[in-house]
């Protein structure tokens, strides 16, 4: 067998999982014939940077598969709940998210003008921030959250994502900035009473479709909501992170 051959990472895992089918009563032979099997695969992924362990689990589990009789499943009468997945439909991801956006730049630009400090957004200013953002935030998504459980090479690249990434979030920027250029019947003025009442619409809108539909939030990858440059810097937007949590 090419042990030798493994990483660090496989070698240790062959060596716990080898412990786990001795302590179940494996004969030598049994052992070869069942890490003879295994090793090839693993040999084959640890190339596409793929650890025994994102392969086929903890390696006293696998182990221990080849052994039910000694390692009996829980009561199946207690079955347990399935966490159901999350739509993943692109346009669904960009309304739940232009909903989010519209609730809370909404919210924060009445209070602003109610305390006299901002006037408040015009209509079309309003709805651009908030549905051209809704899909400025998904390009994160696109082109870096979906694919952080897949190898390295199969990524889009670095470079190019940022670039995507960033431009569409300069676009989204100078478009908003465009529209306070646009004459009054383009862009009529709202009221803070008006513009409050709109984001409070939006955010029990955003609510209700997330809830109906389980739709899988723009900053909210497979597994978390972090994407970690290979370099060590993280992308996060933070307090969007947090705030779309609330919903």
């Amino acid at each position: 067998m090419d042990i030798q051959k493994l990483t660090k990472k496989n070698q240790e895992f062959i060596h716990i999982a080898t412990n786990q089918l001795i302590k179940d009563g494996k004969s030598d032979q049994e052992i070869k014939d069942i890490l003879g099997n295994v090793i090839p695969e693993l040999l084959e992924n640890q190339k596409k940077g793929i650890t025994g362990r994102s392969l086929l689990g903890a390696p006293t589990v696998w182990a221990a598969s080849f052994s039910p009789e000694k390692h009996p499943q829980p009561n199946s009468d207690k079955t347990s709940k399935e966490v159901p997945e999350t739509d993943k439909t692109p346009w669904k991801m960009w309304l739940d998210t232009s909903l989010f956006l519209l609730a809370i730049v909404a919210i924060m630009n009445a209070v602003f003008g109610f305390s006299g400090t901002q006037t408040s957004y015009g209509l079309t200013t309003l709805l651009s921030v908030s549905f051209i953002g809704g899909l400025a935030m998904y390009t994160p998504y696109h082109y870096i959250y979906r694919h952080s459980n897949k190898p390295k090479e199969e990524r889009p690249k670095w470079w190019f994502s940022m670039t995507i990434i960033t431009l569409s979030f300069i676009a989204w920027f100078a478009l908003f900035s465009l529209t306070a250029l646009l004459p009054s019947y383009l862009n009529p003025g709202l009221s803070p009473i008006v513009v409050l009442i709109i984001g409070i619409v939006a955010g029990v809108a955003k609510y209700f479709f997330k809830r109906r539909y389980n739709v899988q939030s723009t900053y909210a990858p497979a597994s978390k909501a972090v994407f970690k440059h290979p370099e060590g810097c993280l992308f996060v937007p933070e307090i969007l992170t947090q705030l779309a949590l609330l919903y």
